[in-house]
């Protein structure tokens, strides 16, 4: 017992080492609920909202095209769907709301940009945007992508500053692109 007490002290008075907090990325972007998205359908924002999600503070690319919450043609060229960035406990995934119903999932999961803690990521931030069919044969020419389907719809591309991936549905699953690293 003797010996018990002395290292009882000594334990509380040292206490756990805590990391080093600088050594941690930081992700700066600032969460938001869906209700900030004033600009997507309500239906869409009840969707995200049943799911959980926030979202990356809400941004526009260079041109103005909103990020992170879009509307395209994911499944076909007929169809409107849409695609947010959603952020569930500190995890980045896709989420898509689909008009019709597709064999492509309606979460993406996988993939570099989705597997880190969304509040580490060192890239200075994700985003999710669309990609036209011309880019996707462009960057799939480009990285060598063995893929023969034909891209007669729209892409989501999902990264940081650094490099992104883009996620093709080809009618049965989604398909990873490496682009722009």
């Amino acid at each position: 017992m003797k010996l018990l007490v002395p290292l009882l002290i000594a334990a509380f008075l040292i206490g756990p080492q805590a990391p080093n907090q600088g050594d941690q990325p930081h992700n700066p972007q600032k969460l938001v609920p869906p209700a900030e998205y004033r600009n997507i359908p309500r239906e869409v924002r009840v969707f995200l909202e049943q799911r959980y999600c926030q979202l990356p503070e809400k941004k526009n690319y260079n041109d103005g095209h909103p990020l992170n919450v879009v509307s395209r043609h994911f499944a076909q060229a007929d169809q409107t769907d849409w695609a947010a960035l959603c952020i569930v406990k500190d995890q980045a995934h896709v989420v898509v709301l689909w008009r019709a119903k597709t064999s492509c999932a309606d979460e993406i999961q996988s993939g570099w940009p989705l597997e880190h803690v969304f509040s580490r990521e060192p890239a200075g931030g994700l985003f999710l945007m669309p990609v036209g069919p011309k880019r996707v044969l462009a960057y799939r020419k480009f990285f060598g992508d063995n893929h023969t389907n034909d891209i007669n719809h729209e892409g989501i591309e999902v990264g940081d500053e650094q490099a992104s991936l883009i996620y093709y549905c080809d009618g049965k699953s989604w398909l990873e692109l490496q682009r722009n690293d």
